[in-house]
């Protein structure tokens, strides 16, 4: 049964990091506000804090084997758990339960580490050893389910679902007082976010997606057990590819919308959520239940997705988006752990929390974009692949026209510029449009650290065309460290779950055989998608344009959050002037440097972070001794910790 939950342990001889276990997870109680559940054997111990979504008592964790040897904390949904029972079953191993938790411990005494390569869902589980005296970790293939871990002082682990768990552990083990880890901050003042697997704090790792750690109290092994790459079948015909699309995404919806609470989807104007709907909709009928956001503005795209909802014969929920900036950012810094500059993240919080009054599951188009190609910077790889003279054009003259960003001309400035970039800094440019290694490089004031283009040039595949390029640049980067953490926390912060079909791994392979010039064509973005469901959505959905769900970041700047801006980052002492040179900052903002880049979103990065920067020092009075007090303190309620 299908489990949304924080989980967190280690492997540790300290009695006090066993005892701050129950603080850890009361870090996280918004993930799972139904339950919680605690395994301690020796140096070994798992937690976990649950959101029944099938609410039986088959779901209550830890679950172990047939003799207790083998013990699973786990987040997320296997969604083939029932053939993987039968086959378990077969090979005589006794189940005690019909969760697809369970699945888990039988699945690892047979398969050992190779047990990820048979499931098929989201996921983030550890599993005690306690016959070899190990702790396996493991990720879902896109990284939906997030998880992260450190090793102590002492050189043992510790793992967590949230870093602000992770940190209650770290702090019992007597471990040295965080430091923020420079390269991160490097990073994420070019992406507006830190990439995976580097935290915002040194020696602090996020598990890669697609991988598994192994650890037995002195070695520590990680490995990747899958990597999506692009493989285009040219034999495959378009009327193939489009029914192979339909059957593949009907799938993945089915296995989504199973669940003994209340469910809906996000429905926007745009293709993703709508195809997902009119298949959820053939499949459950008026039982459906879609939200809409209405942003009162030009960008509202409602009217769109009521006219989908009535179409379809499904109840939509048309939800009023009305943000208070400043509160909502300040419950963002709080909420997220780590510098995060998307500013679709303070809607995406509102949203989730307004949605969850309704229901506790909801279905997203997440990775639509990325696995069909439906970003504007996915037009303009295209338009290299086809024209490879295209770079070699004396762009430079239109810099001098002035353009809004979000408009026809600036999307072909930005592109124009991109082109004579090597491709580590194209892929910025054409993403967020902050800080190059040309603009950091002199304006950097810690120790040097390593390029982040250089980072980027480390994913890039070789030997791809430059669509495929960008595809896999997105999956790989903007995914798993911006789009997929964005989702998790904002539903999480609400205990509200998020599935997203386009990131089933068995629909992603297939998309992954499908030749460019189906993904893109006629000069349409998501050509197969408007394809394959020309004759089920309407019109005016198949022919809608790619919307981002935006704030009117420029106006908050200028408006309510502009006081904010110039007491934080405009002051003389403010942190972020540790790490960049103070001239660049108040050349930022006053909208005078860098020429060309996102003014408003370089100036709302340095907003955030140094919000961030100022919430970590203040949170660094929380002592070691206070963590253990209050793990102590829980003690008394839960008895069967060690004493």
């Amino acid at each position: 049964h299908p489990t949304m939950c924080g989980i967190a342990g280690g492997w540790s001889q300290n009695p006090d990091v066993h005892w701050a276990l129950g603080a850890a997870l009361d870090k996280m109680i918004h993930r799972g506000p139904d339950d919680s559940g605690e395994y301690h054997q020796g140096p070994l111990f798992a937690g976990m804090r649950r959101l029944a979504i099938i609410d039986l008592p088959g779901g209550r964790q830890p679950i172990a084997n047939e003799d207790g040897s083998v013990v699973v904390v786990y987040n997320g949904e296997i969604y083939n758990y029932q053939s993987l029972t039968s086959a378990l079953r077969e090979s005589g191993h006794r189940f005690a339960t019909s969760s697809d938790t369970e699945v888990l411990v039988h699945l690892f005494e047979e398969q050992g580490t190779d047990t990820c390569k048979a499931l098929r869902g989201m996921f983030a589980f550890a599993i005690v050893d306690t016959r070899a005296r190990r702790l396996f970790l493991a990720r879902d293939r896109f990284g939906k389910k997030p998880l992260y871990y450190s090793r102590t002082n002492s050189g043992e682990l510790v793992f967590a679902s949230e870093l602000k768990a992770l940190r209650c552990l770290l702090y019992a083990a007597g471990s040295a007082p965080l430091e923020i880890n420079d390269q991160a901050i490097y990073d994420y003042l070019s992406l507006g976010y830190i990439p995976q697997p580097e935290t915002v704090f040194r020696n602090v790792f996020a598990l890669p997606p697609a991988s598994w750690l192994l650890f037995d109290g002195e070695k520590l092994t990680i490995q990747q057990y899958w990597r999506l790459e692009m493989c285009p079948d040219e034999s495959l015909s378009l009327p193939d590819a489009c029914e192979g699309l339909r059957e593949l995404l009907s799938e993945a919806v089915r296995l989504r919308l199973r669940s003994d609470v209340p469910l809906g989807l996000f429905l926007s104007g745009g293709m993703d959520s709508s195809a997902i709907a009119w298949e959820a909709s053939r499949l459950i009928g008026d039982k459906l239940r879609t939200f809409t956001v209405s942003v009162g503005a030009g960008n509202d795209e409602s009217p769109i997705a009521d006219r989908t909802a009535r179409k379809l014969g499904v109840q939509n929920t048309k939800l009023e988006l009305a943000v208070a900036p400043l509160t909502e950012l300040e419950y963002l810094i709080r909420q997220y752990d780590q510098p995060y500059a998307d500013s679709s993240a303070i809607p995406t919080l509102a949203l989730s929390r307004m949605a969850r009054q309704y229901v506790t599951v909801i279905l997203s188009g997440d990775g639509g974009d990325e696995v069909l190609g439906g970003y504007r910077r996915s037009s303009a790889a295209r338009a290299m692949d086809w024209l490879p003279w295209i770079p070699s054009v004396p762009w430079k003259a239109l810099q001098k026209f002035h353009h809004h960003r979000r408009s026809a001309y600036g999307f072909v400035l930005r592109f124009a510029r991109g082109l004579s970039l090597p491709p580590a800094s194209r892929y910025l440019v054409w993403t967020s449009d902050l800080m190059l290694e040309s603009d950091k490089s002199a304006t950097w004031l810690k120790p040097p650290v390593r390029p982040t283009e250089e980072w980027i040039d480390s994913i890039l595949p070789s030997g791809k065309g430059a669509f495929e390029t960008q595809l896999l640049a997105d999956i790989r980067i903007n995914l798993p460290s911006d789009l997929l953490v964005k989702m998790d926390m904002a539903t999480m912060a609400s205990s509200l779950e998020a599935r997203s079909p386009f990131l089933d791994h068995v629909l992603a392979e297939f998309l992954a055989t499908v030749p460019p010039r189906y993904k893109f064509n006629r000069l349409k973005t998501k050509f197969l998608l408007r394809m394959a469901y020309k004759d089920r959505l309407t019109p005016e959905v198949i022919s809608c344009p790619k919307r981002g769900f935006e704030i009117p970041l420029q106006a908050w700047l200028d408006g309510p959050l502009r006081s904010v801006v110039l007491d934080t980052v405009g002051s003389p002492t403010a942190r972020v002037r540790d790490y960049v040179a103070p001239e660049f900052v108040d050349a930022v903002l006053q909208e005078g440097a860098p020429k060309g880049r996102n003014s408003a979103f370089l100036c709302y990065t340095f907003l955030v972070l140094e919000m961030w920067l100022a919430q970590f020092h203040s949170d660094m009075s929380t002592t070691a001794a206070e963590t253990l007090s209050a793990g102590r303190c829980l003690l008394i309620r839960h008895p069967s910790r060690p004493a």
